[in-house]
């Protein structure tokens, strides 16, 4: 016996589109917006990352004293540039993402995951350098 409330069904009630939860969305709602609040938050964790970066470059140039100064401040640079980098990163994905939601367009698969990635590895090869080199 089939569902009174099946699809196609000629007895169930018409869909209207509005439920008492709908009632207070507006028309901007929707993939669109989803998408959109999406991209903004990856983008606060770009910038979130991109901070933890600049803190751990001060701890290192200031709080240590058990490597050489110069050692310390090539690696401190280096967490400053990468910072810089994921700053820059974050914002162009951010910013192509947001054009192509708006325009309806296909999102893309950027290289910027790769680029961190890459960048990343080189950071752990710095520090694996400055635990060797450290007397």
């Amino acid at each position: 016996m089939p569902d009174k409330d099946a699809p196609g069904d000629r007895n169930a009630p018409a869909d209207t589109g509005s439920s008492p939860v709908d009632a207070g969305r507006s028309e901007v709602e929707g993939p669109g917006l989803r998408n959109t609040l999406a991209n903004e938050r990856t983008l606060l964790a770009w910038f979130r990352t991109a901070l933890a970066l600049l803190a751990a470059s001060f701890a290192v140039v200031k709080l240590t004293d058990s490597t050489p100064r110069e050692l310390r401040l090539a690696l401190g640079s280096y967490l400053v540039v990468l910072a810089i980098g994921v700053i820059v990163a974050g914002y162009a994905q951010w910013h192509g993402r947001h054009v192509r939601i708006r325009g309806s367009l296909p999102l893309d698969r950027g290289l910027s995951a790769l680029a961190l990635t890459v960048a990343l590895f080189l950071l752990a090869g710095f520090v694996v350098a400055v635990i060797i080199l450290a007397p």
